[in-house]
């Protein structure tokens, strides 16, 4: 049973009466992938908790008389009792599954949104939350991605499909406590192991002493890739723009066409699609030229370089880095008499150490399910919250780390009915709407409101399904409420079919050419403030029927020119009292006949004149100081007239004047008969 001088040696996490023997362990590592080491154990005791076991840190140390010390650590995630042993002691078997801290992130499902975060700074975040070491030798500067959603997808392949996205990639280094999770992306974030610096190559394996850090075979393998890499994209803030990028990959000795087109390419730069051809051209290199091989040596671990001594081609002594490693490791019998013997031998994959190394785009990007809905949010007391481009501010249904806020997403484009330059249709919705939303290609980082719908909060603005025949639009002034809104309403019920406007404060109408009403029935306008008519041209007026127009308080007519109107039958004008002020000295009437009751002129070089008419006036008084009446030919009949006149010409040619009483008062008068 003693365990000194053995290769492999099992870390006691047990009660002393319970010790842990190394059996064997049969595993694999490989860079961007997450390991899986099954070991086995031995105990005297068939009762151990398995339980009680379940996520301890579990390390196995192994010993190699060349080198310093080497470890395998790793989480128990499984623990089994397999059996006992046939013979020697008699041992019980146990099965140990070991995983990094990683795995745990494998364990979980959810939707979040991170925003204006670069993906180093993505990882990092969701790393912390589970305490994971990590040793960041990342070396590139990464664009931040403004709005990027892990949807319905684990901790783990929401980080592992930005890193393959970004080119990088991740291994361990083990300790005797634990171990570190290492993110590289380039070949610089690579060490060679300590006492492992070079291998040498025999071609037979060796022995378990002096032979125990041989290379014992060893493969190398070219392979035709892709000789093309192009992806595309689109911005909307620059539909012109020409996104697409290409880039040549000079290892492909493909002789056909072999071109990988990539739509979208999740960027809107011109500058990350550069980078992002590169990257998949490094992809595309990283199969080009590998080597496989096998080694009892202990020194080879995925991410570590090593110095190949002794190559089979001289076009081989180089130095690889090692991007896989299955092992087998068994250890000799614990109890005597047991042919048992320790083996050890790893079975690799390793490229030149100057490649520059790129993971396999293998995580699935997750694809939304059709169209959903969300909320309209916005800062705290505001009812509108948009952009130059109309866009708004969204809370999803299953984001439940958002505030509900402007913050709760990015600014999201809206669907319209019409949209060209300067002209189509815009309704941008508002905070605390329930909106439809889509996703551009299914991409959970692109969504896009393609419509609105009613819920119990928000019910239509007519009672349903009473009004059902109903259709229009009511809008809602801003902070406003049910009683402040515009409306456009078509009322479809057969007999009382109707078209309605209403605006909550100005209508204004602007037409640039004509403007044509027809009403088949009866026209009611009632204007209950001040109503303005200003015409430019001309103004026709057809009336078939009768006219009747009632003012209640005072009528000004002012026309700047001649005014004319033309009655064919009679003209009746009804008043307590008609003024006529002329600003001239000159009224003229040209009817047939005239009949007044009274007439009074008052003015200052006024003027009456009658050509062929017949003046009726019963108590006219005409009072000038410089007047002229001129009556060619006229029957002039009075019947009480007083004419006082002041250095005025009374003229009357060739007329028949009948006056019952006349007086005259004037100076200078003459009178022609």
């Amino acid at each position: 049973m003693l365990i000194s001088n053995r290769i492999f040696v099992a870390q006691q996490i047990t009660a002393p009466s319970e010790p842990l023997l190394f059996r064997n362990l049969i595993g694999e590592e490989r860079l961007s992938e997450l390991y899986e080491l099954n070991v086995g154990l031995l105990c005297p005791q068939n009762t151990l908790d398995l339980k009680s076991l379940l996520s301890k840190s579990f390390t196995v140390e192994i010993n190699d008389q060349a080198a310093p010390t080497r470890y395998l650590n790793g989480n128990i995630t499984g623990m089994t009792l397999s059996g006992q042993e046939e013979s020697g002691e008699r041992y019980y078997i146990y099965n140990a599954t070991l995983r990094p801290t990683l795995w745990y992130l494998t364990q979980n499902q959810d939707c979040r949104i991170f925003q204006e975060q670069t993906v180093p700074e993505i990882i990092l975040s969701v790393l912390s939350e589970y305490k994971i070491n990590v040793d960041n030798r990342l070396s590139y500067n990464y664009r931040p991605w403004g709005y990027c959603v892990q949807y319905q997808e684990s901790d783990y392949d929401f980080i592992s499909r930005l890193m393959e996205h970004e080119g990088i990639y991740f291994y361990f280094t083990h300790q005797a406590d634990g171990h570190t999770m290492v993110l590289a992306d380039a070949p610089q974030g690579h060490d060679t192991m300590s006492g492992y610096d070079s291998i040498v190559y025999r071609l037979t394996r060796g022995g378990l002493t002096e032979d125990i850090t041989t290379i014992y075979e060893w493969k190398v393998s070219d392979v035709i890739t892709p000789s093309l890499y192009s992806l595309d994209d689109y911005d909307f803030r620059k539909p012109r723009a020409n996104l697409l990028e290409n880039r040549r990959n000079p290892l492909s000795f493909a002789k056909e066409k072999a071109e990988i087109f990539d739509w979208p390419g999740c960027y809107t730069d011109q500058g990350h699609g550069q980078f992002y051809a590169r990257v998949r051209q490094q992809e595309f290199e990283s199969n080009h030229e590998t080597m496989q091989g096998q080694a009892t040596s202990l020194g080879v671990a995925p991410g570590y370089r090593f110095m190949l001594d002794n190559a089979p081609r001289a076009e081989d002594a180089r130095e690889y880095m090692t991007v896989a490693a299955r092992y087998f490791f068994q250890e000799n019998s614990y109890s005597s008499g047991d042919e048992i013997e320790t083996e050890h031998n790893i079975a690799f994959e390793v490229v030149p150490a100057d490649t520059q190394w790129r993971p396999a785009r293998k995580t699935s990007w997750p694809k939304t399910n059709g169209p959903q809905t969300a909320e309209v949010v916005g800062p705290d007391g505001e009812s509108i919250w948009t952009d130059k481009y109309g866009r708004v501010k969204l809370k999803f249904r299953w984001d439940r780390y958002s505030r509900g806020d402007e913050t709760s997403s990015c600014w999201v484009r809206v669907s319209s009915n019409w949209a060209g330059w300067q002209y189509g249709g815009v309704q941008v919705p508002r905070v605390g709407e329930e909106v439809v939303v889509d996703f551009i290609n299914g991409d959970p980082d692109r969504p896009m409101i393609t419509g609105r719908v009613y819920n119990e909060d928000n019910m239509p603005p007519w009672d349903l399904p009473a009004n059902a025949t109903r259709m229009g639009i009511m809008s809602r002034t801003k902070d406003g409420n049910i009683a402040n809104a515009n409306s456009l309403f078509l009322e479809d019920s057969p007999g009382i079919e109707s078209f309605d406007m209403h605006a909550e404060k100005d209508m204004n109408i602007s037409i640039e050419d004509n403007f044509d009403i027809l009403v088949q029935g009866n026209r009611t306008r009632m204007i209950e403030g001040t109503n303005t008519s200003t015409t430019n041209g001309p103004v026709t007026q057809v009336m078939n029927s009768t006219l009747t127009s009632t003012v209640q308080g005072p009528a000004t007519q002012l026309f700047n020119s001649t005014l004319t109107t033309t009655v064919a039958t009679v003209l009746t004008m009804i008043a307590p009292t008609m003024m006529i002020q002329p600003t001239t000295n000159m009224i003229s009437i040209t009817p047939d006949s005239l009949e007044a009751t009274l007439i009074k002129v008052f003015a200052a070089g006024a003027r009456v004149q009658a050509i062929g008419a017949d003046i009726r006036a019963r108590g006219a008084h005409i009072d000038s100081t410089q007047f002229e009446a001129k009556i060619n030919p006229a029957f002039l009949w009075v019947t009480t007239a007083k004419i006082l006149v002041d250095s005025t010409v009374l003229k009357i040619f060739k007329q028949q004047i009948n006056i019952g009483k006349l007086e005259l008062n004037a100076k200078d008068l003459v009178v022609y008969l």
